[in-house]
């Protein structure tokens, strides 16, 4: 059973949330919140999770190579341990075309987010610093709510609410989380449901007419707005019922003007971890070329352009899903230029002294059928790949 895919799992979340509040009314001299937290997830894990052997299996694994390769003093070497990390999920997402499965072996759901949020541990870490614990990687990678499709949570700040324990379980966070699971069900099981029944499931994904192709790309990215939005709603209402705060991953996206502000409202989680731990330090090393010093904008774009390639190859190592990063980076790149040279020329150098209100109209009308072309092409349902 994987979270909020049945009917069964609500039923869960009701007893795992009941326990928790029960713990802090008549056992929080003697349990511990963090205890409860992980006794629970462990317990989800063992019982409900599919193939649980093979998440006990990356756990060990994962801390093994972050707690023996924290010590090394030079951070430049870390690279090795990111590559060590990321090694089983790199294996799972090239699905070789051969007898021979790595999925079979080492398949996981749920583990690129789990192997991202364990990276961005690993990548934090100081060979001075404290370490985290067996029990509290544990906990944070397999915390019920998040450990299927995120959002992509940081350790320091999800151990912050653990050791707040049971005072973050109050009756408006209960009330805020119960609020935010009712958005989720109705965006994933009444308007995600609606669309492929009627909308998507009209039209045939393999024909070339421009009537099917385009409800194809407009009916697939509203359809994966209200399922994957869904999903995150239910993990934050789910997490806020047991005090803690699961970091926002949609913000009103399709208002977005142009490409840096719809990755910071759509899966704003991926967003700010390939911004941080990716974008960043490849921006560094790029301005530490003294060549490429006369090169500001070609730095930003190359560092821009092979972030959202990431992005693609993160969902998979198919073609659609590459390409599908590209095209983000593509946009990327062209708004970047555009932001520079406005300010190099001191003024709009596409619309001019247009007022700003139609602007913003403008520059939503043309992001929103960008991202429908993107998202048609991740989805795989272009005839014409």
């Amino acid at each position: 059973m994987l979270p909020f895919t049945s009917v069964s799992f609500f039923v869960i979340i009701i007893c795992y949330v009941a326990i928790v509040w029960l713990c802090k009314l008549f056992l929080s001299k003697i349990i511990s919140f963090q205890v409860i937290i992980g006794v629970l997830s462990a317990a989800f894990i063992l019982i409900y999770f599919p193939q649980p052997e093979r998440f006990i299996a990356y756990w060990l694994y994962s801390y093994g190579v972050y707690y023996i390769l924290s010590f090394v003093v030079f951070p430049k070497h870390k690279i090795w341990g990111i590559l060590l990390i990321c090694l089983p999920m790199i294996l799972m997402k090239l699905d070789i075309r051969t007898d021979f499965k790595w999925n079979n072996i080492i398949g996981l759901a749920g583990l690129s987010y789990i192997t991202f949020k364990t990276t961005a541990l690993y990548i934090d870490s100081t060979p001075t610093g404290n370490r985290a614990k067996l029990l509290q990687l544990f906990t944070f990678q397999g915390f019920t709510p998040t450990l299927l499709v995120g959002p992509i949570d940081r350790f320091e700040r999800f151990q912050n609410d653990l050791n707040n324990g049971y005072s973050q379980l109050t009756a408006p966070r209960f009330f805020d989380g119960v609020q935010q699971m009712i958005i989720g069900v109705f965006y994933s099981y009444v308007c995600a449901e609606f669309v492929l029944r009627f909308w998507l499931n009209e039209f045939d994904m393999n024909s070339t007419a421009a009537i099917d192709m385009a409800a194809n790309m407009y009916g697939y990215l509203i359809y994966l707005f209200f399922d994957f939005a869904g999903y995150s709603a239910m993990a934050i209402g789910f997490g806020k019922m047991l005090g803690i705060d699961v970091p926002i991953n949609f913000d009103k996206p399709f208002l977005s003007r142009n490409p840096q502000e719809f990755w910071r409202r759509f899966h704003k989680s991926l967003g700010d971890w390939l911004g941080d731990y990716f974008f960043k330090p490849m921006f560094k090393f790029l301005t530490k070329i003294k060549k490429l010093k006369p090169y500001p904008l070609s730095k930003q774009n190359v560092s821009l352009f092979a972030t959202f390639s990431l992005m693609g190859c993160w969902n998979g190592f198919q073609f659609n899903f590459i390409l599908s990063g590209m095209l983000f980076g593509l946009y990327s790149v062209v708004y970047n230029t555009y932001v520079f040279k406005c300010k190099k020329g001191k003024r709009d150098v596409v619309f001019g002294t247009l007022p700003d209100v139609y602007i913003r109209a403008i520059s939503i009308f043309v992001l929103f059928n960008l991202v429908a072309f993107s998202i048609y092409i991740f989805s795989g349902r272009a005839p014409f790949l």
